[in-house]
């Protein structure tokens, strides 16, 4: 790795993913306004946006002419899965028939995980462990540990609108939210097999431009593990208060809100942890 630019694209993108997945195929589909579709397929949209806008110049830069072309398919994926999303978000804003939504958020999800391949494809250009295979695993479960804590503080906000909504979705996504906690302890422990940033670059040019661009801190062996272990087990506190706030219900529900507030700031830091290890 040796640019922020690239881990800060990676973590916008499986988070735009892992949300567009939740989205589309959650239980909330049809039972909560589509005004919540509407606005968390637009952030989805942005996020998608922002990821395929940090991506675009390190990916680039990279000097094998191989791994261009490989960045360059990421890419137009990134943009498919972005216009697709967005599109999604029109058709249900202009009362379109909410199917017409539901398939281009389909689409557009597709696009988005398809786009995690070319991306894990890198690594075999660059010796990472594992290869594509483990790149493609660690992609998806940092999207699981994003997208379910994304998802979970729109939703808890959405309750403000709904005030009648029932509990049960805010105690699915409580429940999802536990899961993904599992999802971001995979990713964290599997990035622990690829090198810290800079390492195994040689002296000189490369080294000295990737070692001005990260804290020395990230750079002192398994630093980064450490890191995203430690807030790890604060999340994994937030998701079992969590459970429980939304399982009463009511006034609750705020709280469990507030909840996802913190885990909402604290998750990317698991995430950015991770993957700065990943190219």
């Amino acid at each position: 790795m040796t640019s922020p630019a690239s881990v800060l694209g990676v973590v916008l993108a499986t988070t735009a993913v892992g949300g567009s997945a939740l989205l589309w195929f959650a239980p909330t589909w049809g039972r909560v306004r589509h005004g919540y579709e509407i606005l968390t397929a637009a952030t989805v949209a942005l996020l998608a946006w922002g990821g395929l806008a940090s991506l675009s110049s390190p990916v680039a830069a990279l000097d094998d002419p191989a791994l261009e072309r490989l960045g360059d398919g990421a890419r137009i994926a990134l943009l498919v899965f972005a216009i697709a999303t967005a599109l999604a978000a029109v058709a249900l804003a202009v009362k379109l028939p909410p199917l017409v939504s539901r398939v281009l958020g389909g689409i557009g999800t597709a696009a988005g995980v398809g786009s995690f391949v070319p991306l894990a494809m890198i690594r075999d250009g660059l010796g990472g462990a594992g290869g594509t295979v483990q790149g493609l695993v660690e992609l998806l479960l940092g999207a699981a540990l994003l997208g379910a804590i994304w998802v979970g503080m729109i939703l808890g906000h959405w309750y403000l609108v709904e005030r009648r909504l029932s509990n049960r979705y805010m105690v699915w996504i409580a429940w999802t939210n536990v899961a993904a906690i599992g999802a971001g302890l995979g990713s964290v422990l599997l990035s622990a097999r690829n090198p810290a940033p800079c390492e195994g670059l040689p002296p000189g040019g490369p080294f000295e431009q990737c070692a001005t661009m990260f804290a020395p801190i990230l750079r002192i062996g398994a630093m980064t593990v450490y890191l995203g272990l430690g807030v790890l087990a604060l999340l994994a506190l937030i998701a079992f208060f969590n459970v429980k706030l939304a399982r009463e219900g009511g006034r609750s529900i705020q709280a469990s809100t507030g909840m996802f507030y913190l885990a909402v700031i604290l998750a990317p830091a698991v995430e950015f942890a991770a993957k700065v290890r990943f190219f």
